[in-house]
């Protein structure tokens, strides 16, 4: 059976774009990723545009300080509407440009460990001219505005994935994945870190965000959920709560948390859930609002939360179904 879902979402001051993949139920790993837009609240009389046509296994979507939406994939290809100049991507990867900014299309080199093309998992940046592609096997690739390169090798350093990064600038970057993975870029090289407090089972790092004091929050998911702060000089946990923090998210000043079985925030130094109506595989962060994806979508749909809209808490969450 043929089935679509939306797999990530990323808001630009233009609107919201979302990744859509198209699959076989029995094979998801061949799904295909195309890219659609909205500048609202779309529906069935007002549908979302198509911004971009693939047969590329599409696996992440990031929007750039600059508001360029960059896409990577299983296959190792990275796409971007920003101005750049970079190798055409190898034969028989099609990228159509349907509306908007075109699209440039590169493939990434083989990794040194394995010599396979690059499973890229999560994608991230400071600027258009410095961008992070981290992968499957814990290699990180660079784009630094003039080529890709592989700026660290997951197997020789005994990584795991990659699969999400952030930090305070372009010197001072986090990479974190699963089974406690977790680097540190001073702009020059990576850094492995160590994972401060007592083992937590096989344990992932699962997000990071950047605190206007140059310090970091990482939500990571094992036997507990938990927090950890600090800086790459030292970091120590924060809180351990009986709920998997599967992503976070900031909403102005609040810190929300995607935990599976619905959505929670940090108040204080405990960590609560506010909402458990549906549930959630992951969590992005909008302007003035927060995104959530839903697992196992029987139809394209992600839902938002935007405490500016409605008279009650209840009008500030609504959901999309395409």
């Amino acid at each position: 059976m043929e089935k679509t879902e939306i797999l990530d979402v990323a808001e630009t001051a233009e609107g919201l774009a979302m990744l859509f993949i198209d699959y076989d139920d029995s094979d998801i790993a061949s799904a295909i990723g195309h890219v659609q837009f909205t500048s609202g609240r779309s529906d069935e009389t007002d549908p979302p545009t198509q911004l971009l046509a693939t047969n590329d296994t599409l696996r992440t979507l990031w929007t750039s300080p600059s508001g360029a939406l960059w896409v990577a994939s299983a296959d190792g290809n990275v796409a971007t509407t920003a101005p750049v100049s970079w190798p055409a991507a190898g034969p028989g990867v099609d990228y159509q440009t349907l509306s908007g900014a075109p699209w440039a299309v590169t493939s990434l080199a083989p990794q040194r460990s394995n010599g396979l093309p690059p499973n890229v998992t999560g994608l991230w940046g400071t600027a258009d001219d410095n961008v992070f592609a981290g992968t499957y096997d814990g290699d990180i690739y660079r784009w630094d505005g003039r080529a890709w390169a592989q700026d660290h090798d997951g197997a020789a350093a005994g990584n795991r994935g990659v699969s999400a990064f952030g930090g305070t600038g372009p010197n001072d970057v986090f990479a974190l994945g699963i089974a406690g993975t977790l680097l540190h870029f001073d702009g020059r090289a990576w850094t492995p870190l160590r994972v401060p407090g007592p083992p937590n089972g096989h344990e992932s790092l699962t997000a990071v965000h950047a605190l206007p004091d140059g310090t970091v929050f990482i939500s990571t998911s094992g036997d507990d959920g938990r927090l950890l702060h600090g800086t790459h000089a030292g970091l120590s946990e924060f809180g351990r709560y009986p709920l998997p923090l599967i992503g976070m998210a900031a909403l102005d000043d609040r810190l929300l948390f995607a935990t599976g079985d619905g959505v929670a925030e940090l108040s204080g130094y405990d960590v609560d859930m506010i909402r458990d109506t549906f549930s959630t595989a992951s969590i992005r962060a909008g302007r003035g609002r927060v995104f959530f994806i839903e697992p196992a979508q029987e139809v394209p749909n992600f839902i938002c939360y935007d405490p500016r809209e409605g008279d009650g808490e209840d009008d500030a969450w609504w959901g999309m179904d395409y």
